[in-house]
């Protein structure tokens, strides 16, 4: 897709879907798990990862209460996203 069918695209699906959760890409067995979570439990969603070296995907919503149900679930927590290497 080049830069501008992208640009288009995603100011689509800000319309469309305007709550959204950046997470880091998680293993496959993970991602299977976040994708059942959605299929089961949100409305309209979509997703997109985020940059070109696939570490971030970014899940958007059309119900604000969906993303905050999403995020509650599957956002790491403070103590899990500042691990310090020793």
């Amino acid at each position: 897709m080049d830069p501008d069918e992208k640009s288009i695209w995603l100011c689509k699906l800000d319309a469309e879907c305007p709550y959204q959760v950046v997470l880091p890409r998680r293993q496959l067995a993970d991602d299977s798990e976040i994708l059942d979570f959605l299929i089961a439990y949100a409305g309209k969603f979509d997703m997109y990862v985020e940059d070109d070296y696939a570490a971030f995907v970014r899940y958007c919503f059309a119900d604000p209460l969906d993303a905050e149900i999403f995020r509650a679930r599957f956002e790491p927590k403070a103590e899990e996203r500042l691990k310090l290497a020793g």
